[in-house]
């Protein structure tokens, strides 16, 4: 494996965020709440601040929690028809856009906040109605705004809606 490689959760690294079972240290569960089967291990490196980041995935992947999806994160993009649709401002409308729109907004909380924000993250990758949604984002704007200032809040409206 090398910096390009990008890692996804398996189920059981989903399962693993919610019941702390596999007894990971402190630096493997922030890792494993910023895998998003996107981002590279350079950028995993960069967000996370491990250095080591590459031996700590593949001790993630070594319990089953994480596997290597072989590419780097710039590979060819999908064909349209694969690509999946916008997510819709408003409150999400089905279950999957409920799950996608958490998963995008925990995204941007672990890009703006780092670590500071992995409990935050991990609601929203973890959210299981519109009104929690709801209620995690407008804590995510409140905390970004209190702890990154205005301009970091208008990132995380983009990165939001961004497709």
């Amino acid at each position: 494996m090398n910096d390009k490689t990008v890692y996804a959760k398996t189920p059981a690294g989903q399962q693993e965020i919610g019941e702390r079972k596999a007894g990971l240290d402190i630096r493997q569960r922030r890792l494993l709440i910023l895998v998003d089967g996107q981002r590279s291990v350079a950028e995993l490196r960069g967000v996370s601040g491990f250095p080591d980041a590459l031996a700590l995935l593949e001790g993630l992947q070594a319990h089953g929690l994480v596997v290597s999806t072989g590419g780097p994160a710039a590979a060819a993009p999908a064909p349209a028809a694969s690509k999946p649709a916008a997510v819709p401002a408003g409150p999400p409308t089905t279950t999957a856009d409920l799950r996608e729109r958490g998963r995008r907004a925990a995204r941007a909380v672990s890009d703006l906040l780092g670590p500071m924000g992995e409990d935050l993250a991990m609601r929203l990758e973890e959210v299981k109605s519109a009104e929690a949604l709801e209620d995690l984002l407008t804590r995510s704007r409140r905390m970004l705004g209190e702890v990154r200032g205005k301009s970091a809040v208008a990132r995380f409206e983009q990165l939001l809606e961004q497709d």
